[in-house]
């Protein structure tokens, strides 16, 4: 079954810098949907069909057809972005850190925040330059981090790959359980397993492990076990977010899962 990223492009040096992170790798088997989102700028009312996400033809459109996609749509809304990008339920939705619609700050009520603290899509928030080669994994155990890891899993540029799964031992994470679970996630995969654990506070065994490792690409459940409500400044996913320039992918559980 073909799976489908879609990719928030507002037009801004950091979705650039996002589509460059995309075009390093080959999606084969995936296809792609190019979503711009564009707040109406008076209080005129929007049309419902342009307030809905349709196909359109931009001046510039993104050239993708050599990085393996099956399909490319253009698609557009005049609408806030947040709205945009859970339109649907995509198996991948990737921005740049810090863009003039897509994503302004990262804490402070941003679409990055929205999008983070919604259920619809696995997230993927791009800062690295050049193909992903090494991938940290936070492995709790929960349903969040399985989530994240499928995700993971379901990639198609994975071969060669180094994935390292940790578990930090907090006193509120069985590790061997959840490197159990992270280790089934990725069975079948074509990247290189390594598994450690960590003792101490959560966050700051994934920042130092972060430092250490030096990856491409940090992969986190939203919500771990210790309850997190919502991501605000405190929580792992959002120290791991707002302290590094790593390229970040997250996932919340579905509904049932949860």
């Amino acid at each position: 079954m073909t799976k489908t990223l879609a990719f928030g492009d507002d037009h801004s040096g950091e979705s650039d810098r996002c589509w460059d992170w995309i075009a390093s790798h080959r999606w084969v088997g995936w296809s792609l949907d190019v979503v711009s989102a564009v707040p109406p700028t008076d209080m005129h009312p929007v049309a419902p069909d342009e307030a809905r996400l349709h196909p359109w033809e931009p001046d510039q459109p993104r050239e993708g057809e050599d990085l393996g996609f099956s399909q490319i749509q253009q698609l557009r809304a005049l609408v806030d972005p947040r709205v945009a990008l859970i339109a649907r339920a995509w198996d991948l939705v990737a921005i740049g850190p810090r863009g003039s619609g897509m994503l302004k700050a990262l804490h402070l009520g941003s679409t990055a925040d929205w999008l983070l603290r919604q259920p619809a899509s696995p997230l993927l928030i791009a800062q690295g330059k050049g193909p992903v080669q090494k991938v940290l994994v936070g492995a709790d155990g929960s349903a969040h981090a399985r989530r994240a890891i499928s995700t993971l899993a379901s990639l198609p540029w994975l071969e060669g790959l180094t994935v390292r799964l940790l578990a930090v031992d907090d006193g509120r994470v069985d590790t061997e359980s959840a490197l159990e679970a992270a280790r089934g996630e990725l069975s079948g995969s074509p990247a290189d397993i390594e598994s450690i654990t960590r003792g101490g506070g959560a966050t700051r065994a994934i920042l130092s492990e972060i430092e250490a490792m030096e990856p491409d690409l940090v992969v986190m459940g939203a919500r771990g076990h210790a309850g997190l409500k919502r991501l605000m400044l405190g929580s792992s996913t959002s120290a791991v977010a707002g302290s590094t320039d790593v390229s970040l992918m997250v996932a919340h559980a579905l509904t049932d899962e949860a």
